[in-house]
């Protein structure tokens, strides 16, 4: 008895490698066919030029890739990138999670407007300085290293975007980078509970308060921080027969990965997706995959019915809900959101014509999902609404130095409906308990 005991539980822990080793292998595959569409579709020197041209941009919101470079590069970047980060994660012996996917879409869709090798490398140090300090695995703070930066235009915009002489901006790029690569840990744990977990972007948020106090110090020493609109739609077509195609393959990955069925996904329906809501837990890695392809399809449905055309930013933020569908998103409890956001636009003057702002906003408003699946579609659609009216306001707070502006407008919305919301909630509830006394 105790022999098959044994046999069983080696046999799980085979099941279980071996579906690590798989996970890691489609991510790193999904790096690679980034990295083989940006290699083909450039010269090599067009290539070459474009990466540098990336590289070197001071980077701060909005600077879209394909408008830096050109479509291979900015596809190039991203690959880069995001293989590097699925390489650290793996070298490290970490499990591949809900959380970990979402990083790694983000990762892959910030690049194509604001991150690169260049100006993530120092928050990474910064959150390894950080972990050795406090004498703790780095690997307890990976997912923190990932998301964080996004504040990577910090360093970028010190180093290229100041005047300064390229060695000094280099020193003084890196040194806030990894300044704020170590703040970042202590700081996102506690900031979770400002917004009680119904932001998904909860680093984001993070991010958004340190990039500020870095942008208030370089305002006080006579700073002035530039605030470009760089957008290019040249590659609309191309975009969408890749998004288009890969959440093709996703779907089909999952079903298949799924035992061809779709076992699961009414449980990720179900969920409320508030933080921390790990879809590869709860309904394992086929039904996640699934859910991420149909996210996909709703975002560029949603991109088509508006009119809209695919940039850099737009497919990171498609990316990004994309990623985060392993981690909270799922098409009932965005689509308040969406509305709310296209209702908010209606109704403003300065918004009503501007469909990448309303699209950019909503995709990314996603992250109050978890209002709508807690508290219900109505309140999803006020928050998405709300959303709308912040986010505009709040970017000049950060210089745009945070890349995940939505993420910090999310967090504020987030903490000023749930209170709110939660007091509702219990008078509600008093009446109905009083009037059950009552008969």
């Amino acid at each position: 008895m105790e022999k098959k005991t044994i046999t069983l539980h080696t046999r799980n822990k085979l099941i279980n490698l071996n579906s690590q080793v798989l996970k890691y292998r489609l991510m790193i595959a999904y790096s690679l066919l980034l990295i083989l569409i940006g290699v083909c579709s450039e010269t090599p020197h067009d290539l070459w030029t474009g990466t540098v041209h990336i590289f070197m941009s001071p980077s701060n919101l909005l600077t879209d890739y394909f408008a830096v470079g050109n479509f291979g590069s900015a596809f190039f970047n991203s690959g880069i990138l995001t293989l590097a980060s699925v390489l650290l994660v793996k070298s490290r012996g970490v499990t591949v999670s809900g959380p970990l996917i979402a990083a790694f879409f983000t990762v892959s869709g910030f690049s194509f407007f604001g991150k690169n090798l260049y100006n993530s490398l120092p928050i990474i140090i910064g959150v390894y300085l950080y972990a050795k300090t406090v004498r703790k695995p780095y690997s307890q703070f990976l997912l923190v290293a990932l998301f964080g930066s996004s504040s990577s235009p910090v360093i970028s915009y010190l180093t290229f975007g100041t005047g300064l002489p390229l060695p000094l901006g280099i020193l003084l790029g890196y040194a806030v980078g990894i300044l704020v690569g170590f703040l970042l840990p202590p700081l996102a744990s506690q900031f979770l509970q400002f917004h009680q977990g119904f932001s998904l972007y909860n680093v984001g948020f993070t991010s958004g308060i340190v990039a500020m106090f870095v942008t208030s110090a370089f305002r006080l020493f006579g700073g002035d921080i530039t605030i470009p609109n760089l957008l290019s739609t040249e590659y609309h077509v191309k975009s969408a027969i890749f998004l288009f195609v890969l959440f093709t393959l996703l779907f089909i990955m999952g079903y298949l990965l799924n035992h061809r069925s779709f076992k699961g996904m009414r449980t990720i329906f179900a969920s409320s997706g508030k933080l921390v809501t790990d879809f590869v837990v709860i309904a394992e890695i086929g039904a996640t995959f699934m859910n991420m392809a149909l996210m996909g399809f709703l975002m560029l449905g949603f991109i088509f019915i508006m009119g809209g055309e695919l940039s850099g930013p737009l497919i990171g933020g498609i990316l990004t809900a994309v990623g985060f569908s392993a981690f909270g998103n799922h098409w009932r409890n965005s689509l308040p959101i969406l509305i709310g956001v296209v209702l908010a636009s209606k109704l403003s003057p300065e918004f009503s014509r501007e469909t990448f702002t309303v699209l950019l906003t909503a995709i990314f408003g996603t992250s109050l999902a978890p209002i709508s699946g807690y508290y219900g579609a109505f309140y999803g659609i006020l928050a998405g609404f709300f959303h709308m009216t912040l986010v505009s306001n709040v970017a000049y707070l950060h210089g745009g130095l945070n890349l995940y502006n939505n993420g910090f407008s999310c967090g504020f919305v987030a903490a000023f409906m749930v209170p709110l919301l939660d007091t509702i909630t219990q008078v509600k509830r008093g009446k109905k308990h009083a009037g059950k006394r009552k008969i």
